[in-house]
């Protein structure tokens, strides 16, 4: 496993972590599916799938993201409703679970809160170099705007990869279910009309998170912010709607002026892969092969100093998500 990182899907339980795995690997498909620059700055996907215990013994089951595995259904966590031959716990699924336990306590979910011992994993190529975290105080101000130029072009990408078509007929049961009122001044807007369901989604489940914004904070943030958390209110819009951009077409119909995008949702110091190279091939964008080759895994251990950088890899694609 020299060559291969393993990473398995814990945080916040098995039904975020399926959810997590199974929009990750939709991500992946759709990069491939258009050939996008982007996938050359992600490590390789090598396999994927489901581990569990079962009568004593573990067990593996691949998962390409498609299809439900049946340790996974016998845990009652299928979508009420999905494309079949679409990915069942890809992103429209997740932002719709997104929402469910966001705060409504209309639409509380009555599944089991233990599971059985199910670990969903996915298996992807060992980056060589250091993260941006352990030698950002190493870097040139040359080397820092190449990185600058690097996210910005990654970045753009990634927002201009087609987003998985949405299906308002898979999701009819959780629109049943889930209050469908506007408040904050969204009462003003034909928002049938005006606004697609899948921004309803996205509006919503802003809404639903900004009422207990500081307590998250508390709990997750440092405590020494607590006067800007006390604030946290008076720098949340109040009115989500407004980032949307609605105006009025030339039937004097109202439109949403944004398109939906893919969103990385975590790109820290610590998500970013740097690679060492010679000065050369770090100025042109080409990167040393022969120098490469010879980078052992724990390479540059005196934390990059006096060392030349070039980014690489974008990691964690964990938090995807679309809005």
């Amino acid at each position: 496993m020299a060559n291969h990182v393993v990473k398995f899907y814990v945080e916040e339980g098995l039904e975020s972590s399926i959810y997590g795995l199974g929009t990750e690997l939709e991500f992946y498909s759709a990069l491939c599916k258009i050939d996008s620059p982007l996938k050359n700055h992600i490590p390789e996907v090598f396999a994927s799938g489901i581990l569990y215990l079962e009568n004593g013994s573990y067990k593996i089951v691949p998962w390409d993201g498609k299809e439900v595995p049946d340790a996974i259904r016998r845990c009652n966590l299928v979508p009420a409703k999905y494309i079949e031959d679409g990915f069942p716990f890809g992103v429209w699924a997740r932002k719709l679970f997104e929402y469910r336990k966001s705060g409504s306590s209309s639409s509380v979910s009555n599944r089991p809160v233990e599971f059985p011992k199910i670990w969903p994993y996915i298996i992807t190529k060992r980056c060589k170099g250091k993260i941006f975290a352990q030698i950002r105080d190493a870097l040139s101000w040359e080397q820092t705007l190449n990185l600058a130029s690097f996210l910005g072009e990654q970045l753009r990408n990634l927002h201009s990869l087609p987003y998985p078509r949405f299906f308002p007929s898979a999701f009819l049961d959780t629109k049943q279910k889930i209050d469908m009122s506007f408040t904050n001044g969204m009462e003003d807007v034909s928002y049938e009309a005006a606004i697609p369901f899948e921004w309803q989604i996205f509006i919503r489940t802003l809404r639903q998170k900004k009422k207990d914004a500081a307590s998250r904070l508390v709990k997750w943030g440092d405590p020494s912010l607590k006067t800007l958390i006390e604030k946290v209110d008076e720098y949340l819009p109040d009115d989500f709607v407004k980032l949307l951009c609605i105006f009025e077409d030339e039937n004097s119909m109202k439109r949403v002026g944004k398109p939906c995008s893919w969103l990385h949702s975590d790109i820290m110091d610590d998500n970013i892969y740097m690679e060492p190279c010679g000065i050369r091939s770090c100025s042109n964008g080409n990167l040393d092969a022969a120098l490469m080759e010879n980078v052992p895994m724990d390479a540059c251990d005196d934390g990059g100093e006096g060392k030349s950088w070039r980014p690489s890899y974008l990691l964690d694609f964990t938090d995807l998500s679309i809005g």
